[in-house]
């Protein structure tokens, strides 16, 4: 069979990922197939024989709404190829390219779940358009029976009653996670006797970092020799997140914050292994992959009370799960994993890989 794989938009974060995890298991099931892969140039190329790779340029919104009418069509005249399947790993269609099948793999939860973000704030614009935009104008991309590919159940769930597809036309791939070897890694030297606790996140406003920085303000009026005692580490520097930086300003809690800025993966497995707890009040996520990580070692999680969060930790003992709009919960859970220094039974990490659900769909 002739398949093409659409990656022309992938740049970053996760897609990326699903990119690299998808070139990784494609040796074992390529057979006979012949694969034509259009992507961004910025990904990489891994020499498999049986695939060509074409790069497309697209780095302007016009070029990206001309792909498909017109860029890709004049690819595929010139390489005088049909295929028999059609793959996007970016979430749209591809109707005018027409083939027996098209596969695509959805992996933006961001209009899955219920947010409000103001087009009018250049933080919450782009947020804005995933959210209410983005979705309007991938649904019109998909051809009718289209098979579609989610990451979890809960998000097939989600994904099913928002899009209103048939239930039988989404299959779940767990995306494969990195195996953590704890015994590897380095304790972290903390230089003094605080409590440490970490928040990978960002910016973003469902990530809800303003929670944190609340929950510091509280803790700092009602118990301050306490609150002195505790640093958050937050994966991003002050500039990347002033909404955040700002609002622990605002409670007067500069010195319980450490905007660290990018930490290498390295490092923050060592934070993970040293910590008193992770702090992860994101509302939306598809996997949340520091939640399986710190659960790996045992860390204590204080995480937002959202379906994504119960899926992924389901089994593991040590997580509290809080409203994130509830400062004054997480006030007082960050005081409980202040006082109990206590690690937990870690989640197991082997798990089977899920990318032959992926590739059984091709066939």
């Amino acid at each position: 069979m002739n398949i093409f794989v659409i990656a022309t938009t992938l740049q970053a974060g996760g897609g990326i990922t699903i990119y690299k995890q998808f070139l990784s298991h494609l040796p074992k099931y390529i057979g006979q197939n012949k694969y034509w892969i259009f992507i961004n140039p910025v990904l990489p190329k891994v020499a498999i024989e049986g695939v060509t790779y074409i790069s497309f340029p697209l780095q302007s919104k016009l070029k990206r709404i001309l792909f498909e009418g017109k860029l890709l069509q004049n690819e595929i005249v010139k390489l005088g190829v049909k295929p028999d399947v059609v793959v996007s790993l970016q979430n749209n269609g591809y109707k005018k390219i027409g083939g027996g099948k098209q596969i695509v793999y959805f992996h933006q939860s961001l209009p899955l779940y219920p947010g409000a973000y103001n087009p009018l704030k250049c933080t919450e614009r782009m947020l804005f358009n995933y959210k209410h935009i983005f979705p309007r104008i991938v649904k019109r991309t998909w051809v009718k029976n289209t098979q579609f590919v989610v990451q979890t159940p809960i998000v097939k769930k989600r994904f099913v009653s928002y899009f209103n597809v048939p239930t039988e036309n989404v299959r779940v791939c767990f995306p494969d996670v990195e195996k953590v070897d704890v015994t590897q890694c380095k304790t972290y030297n903390w230089e003094d006797n605080k409590k440490h606790f970490i928040f990978v996140g960002d910016d973003s406003k469902y990530r809800n970092g303003c929670t944190l920085a609340k929950a510091m303000g509280i803790l700092s009026k009602q118990n301050p020799a306490l609150a002195e005692d505790i640093k958050i580490h937050v994966t991003s520097s002050a500039e990347k997140a002033p909404i955040m930086y700002n609002e622990v300003v605002k409670n007067g809690v500069d010195k319980n914050f450490v905007f660290e800025g990018i930490i290498k993966h390295d490092n923050l497995l060592s934070y993970y292994k040293s910590a008193a707890a992770l702090v992860f009040p994101s509302s939306i996520e598809t996997v949340g992959l520091p939640l399986l990580e710190a659960a790996a070692f045992g860390l204590p999680v204080l995480a937002a009370d959202v379906d994504y969060a119960y899926e992924v930790l389901n089994g593991y003992d040590g997580v509290v799960y809080t409203d994130v709009y509830d400062y004054e919960a997480w006030a007082k859970n960050i005081v409980a994993f202040s006082i109990n220094h206590k690690r937990y039974k870690p989640l197991p990490q082997e798990r089977e890989s899920d990318w032959g659900v992926f590739f059984d769909l091709i066939k």
